[in-house]
C-alpha cells in the first residue's frame, strides 16, 4: 500500500511465516477433516460444482439453474455464467480438482479448503511485507480460527472463496508493487482484481471502497505514482479489463434487472443485513443456520451456539488505539485509518447494495477486520512507558487478549462442528440427501422429480443415471396431477423447510387420499425430517 514501511522479504523471516501458516493449515484440515462428508450438500454449492462436472465428463446432467451460460471447448460445455451477476471462476477452479481425482463431494469441499489455506498465505505475505511479521502472524491467527471465515471457506457458499483469493492476491501484488514497482505485479494487481469482479459483481463494493480510502488516505502518493508509473498504472488497467471484460459486458443486463425486478432496500432488508453482519462478527452464523436447517427466517430466533468477542474487540481497540495515537503519534497511525476507513466503506456499500443480505455479501469485509485488529494488538504489544511494570502489564493485557480471542473463535468453530456432527446436516443441509443420491446414482430407468426448489442442483451432481425433472418452474396456480409412473420418485420438503410450497400442497392432497401412494420420510441422524419421496405403486 502506498505510504507502508517497505520490509524486505529476508529469509528468516519468510521461514517463520511459512511455519506459522503451516500449523494454521493443519489446524484447519484437521477441524475440516468431517466436512467432507457433512453437512450435506447445499443447493449453492452444486451449482457450481454441476457446471464443473459437464465439463470434465462431456456430458450435461440435468437442467442447471436459469441465466447459466456455457461456450462449447473441446467439445465440452465450459461454463462461462453461472447468472447473469455470477461468474464461474468458482467453477474453473474445480475443474482441475475434479479432473484428477473425480467430481465427489468431498473433492469438492477438499478444493474448498486448499483454495481457503491459499488465501490465507496470500494475506500473510502481503501484510508481511506491508506491517511486519507478527501482524501477519497475527492476523493469520485471528482469521483461521474465525468461525464465518472457516464455514463460508468450507463450505463457499456464495461463491465466496474465490472473491477472497482475488482480494488476498490482489493485496500480496499491490503491496510488492508500491515496494518494487515491477510491471508484472501491477498487471497482476488488475488481474486479481478483475477475476474478482467476474467472480460476482458484487466485488464492485470493495473496489469502491478501497479506492476511496487509498485515495484519501493515501491521494499525494497515488498521484506521484500515476505520474512517475504510467505504464505500470496502464497494465493494472489492461489486467483488470482482462479479468472482467465477461462481467463488464454484462453491466447494462445487470442494471436493467435491478432497476426492474422488485428489489426494495426496505427497512426490514436493512435490519436482516444488521442481524448478518451481527452474528458475523460474533461467530454464531453458521451455528445458527446450520440448526434450523437453512431457513433464513427462523434463523435468528432458535439458540446460538458458543460466541466469541471479535467485533467488541475490535471496537475496543480502534477506540483505545485512536486515543493512544492522539497523545502519541505512531508510525503505523495512517494504516490503521485506510483499513479502518476501507472496512466503514464496504460495510456502507453492502448496506447500500440492494439485495445484498446474506452472509457472502457481508464478508466482503475481510479480511480487513482482521488485519485491523492484528495492527492494533501489535501495536500495543510494542508499546513501552518509563515504568517497568506498566509495561510489564501492557504486555500480559495483550497476550490474554490474544489468547481469548483465538480460543473463543476455536471454541465456537467446533460447537458448530458439534451440532454438524449430530446432524449429519439439518434440512436443506441434510447428508440423507447425499444418501438417497448414492442409492439412485446409477438408475437410468428412473426419473427424479423436484417438487421445490433446493433439490435439482445436488441431484445432478451426485447422481448420473436418473433423468432429472424440476416442473414447478412452469406451475400456476393449478397444480397439474402427478403422473402415476411406477419409474418416478418425487421429492418434497416439510413444510418448514419448503421454499415454494407447491411440495407441501401435494404432500397434503397425497396424505388424505393417496391409497396407491407411497410417501416416505428421510430423516438426519437425529430422526428430523429432511424431505420425502413420493413414490406410486402399482394397481
Amino acid at each position: 500500500m502506498p505510504g507502508g514501511k517497505h520490509i524486505p522479504a529476508r529469509r528468516g523471516e519468510l521461514v517463520w511465516l511459512l511455519g506459522a501458516w503451516f500449523l494454521l493449515a493443519v489446524v484447519v484440515v484437521l477441524v475440516a477433516k468431517q466436512n467432507l462428508s457433512a453437512p450435506g450438500l447445499y443447493y449453492d454449492e452444486a451449482v457450481f460444482a454441476g457446471l464443473a462436472k459437464d465439463f470434465v465428463t462431456g456430458r450435461v446432467h440435468g437442467q442447471h439453474m436459469p441465466d447459466h451460460e456455457v461456450v462449447m471447448l473441446a467439445g465440452r460445455p465450459f461454463p462461462l455464467f453461472v447468472q447473469s451477476y455470477l461468474g464461474a471462476l468458482k467453477c474453473w477452479m474445480l475443474v482441475p480438482a475434479f479432473w484428477v481425482f473425480g467430481p465427489t463431494l468431498a473433492v469438492l469441499r477438499a478444493s474448498n479448503i486448499f483454495w481457503e489455506l491459499v488465501a490465507l498465505l496470500l494475506l500473510m505475505l502481503g501484510t508481511r511485507r506491508w506491517l511486519g511479521l507478527p501482524v501477519a502472524i497475527g492476523a493469520g491467527l485471528l482469521l483461521a480460527f474465525d468461525p464465518t471465515f472457516f464455514f463460508i471457506s468450507t463450505l463457499d457458499w456464495g461463491a465466496a472463496v474465490p472473491s477472497f483469493v482475488c482480494r488476498c492476491a490482489s493485496f500480496l501484488f499491490a503491496v510488492r508493487w508500491t515496494q518494487q514497482h515491477k510491471n508484472s505485479d501491477a498487471f497482476l494487481v488488475g488481474l486479481f482484481a478483475g477475476l474478482g469482479f467476474f467472480n460476482k459483481a458484487d466485488f464492485a463494493v470493495f473496489l469502491i471502497a478501497i479506492a476511496l480510502a487509498a485515495l484519501l488516505c493515501y491521494g499525494r502518493e497515488l498521484f506521484a505514482a500515476i505520474r512517475q508509473y504510467s505504464f505500470g498504472i496502464a497494465l493494472t488497467c489492461l489486467g483488470f479489463v482482462i479479468g472482467a471484460t465477461p462481467m463488464i459486458l454484462k453491466i447494462s443486463r445487470m442494471i436493467a434487472l435491478t432497476i426492474s425486478g422488485p428489489h426494495p432496500n426496505s427497512a426490514g432488508q436493512s435490519g436482516v443485513k444488521l442481524r448478518t453482519m451481527l452474528s458475523m462478527y460474533d461467530g454464531s452464523h453458521f451455528y445458527r443456520l446450520m440448526n434450523v436447517g437453512g431457513v433464513f427466517e427462523r434463523m435468528y430466533d432458535g439458540t446460538i451456539g458458543a460466541k466469541t468477542p471479535l467485533g467488541i474487540a475490535i471496537a475496543a481497540a480502534v477506540i483505545f488505539y485512536f486515543a493512544l495515537a492522539y497523545r502519541r503519534k505512531n508510525a503505523r497511525l495512517r494504516s490503521v485509518i485506510f483499513l479502518v476507513l476501507a472496512a466503514v466503506l464496504i460495510t456502507l456499500g453492502v448496506f447500500l447494495l440492494p439485495d445484498a443480505i446474506r452472509i457472502h455479501h457481508a464478508t466482503l469485509v475481510y479480511p480487513l477486520p482482521q488485519l485491523i485488529l492484528a495492527a492494533i494488538i501489535v501495536t500495543f504489544w510494542k508499546t513501552r512507558v518509563r515504568s517497568a511494570k506498566v509495561d510489564f502489564a501492557i504486555v500480559a493485557v495483550v497476550a490474554f487478549v490474544v489468547v481469548d480471542l483465538a480460543a473463543t473463535e476455536f471454541q465456537a468453530t467446533l460447537a458448530t462442528e458439534k451440532l454438524i456432527r449430530e446432524t449429519g446436516g439439518r434440512g436443506r443441509w441434510s447428508e440423507s440427501l447425499n444418501s438417497f443420491c448414492r442409492e439412485n446414482r446409477d438408475r437410468r430407468n428412473l426419473t427424479i422429480v423436484s417438487l421445490d426448489w433446493g433439490f435439482n442442483e445436488q441431484l445432478a451432481f451426485l447422481t448420473a443415471g436418473p433423468e432429472l425433472s424440476e416442473p414447478f418452474w412452469q406451475f400456476n396456480q393449478t397444480l397439474p396431477l402427478l403422473s402415476p409412473d411406477q419409474n418416478s420418485i418425487y421429492l418434497a420438503h416439510p413444510a418448514e423447510y419448503s421454499v415454494l410450497k407447491y411440495d407441501v400442497a401435494y404432500l397434503n392432497q397425497l396424505q388424505k387420499g393417496g391409497a396407491n401412494v407411497e410417501i416416505t420420510p428421510h430423516v438426519d441422524r437425529q430422526n428430523e425430517i429432511a424431505f420425502y419421496t413420493i413414490r406410486f405403486r402399482q394397481p
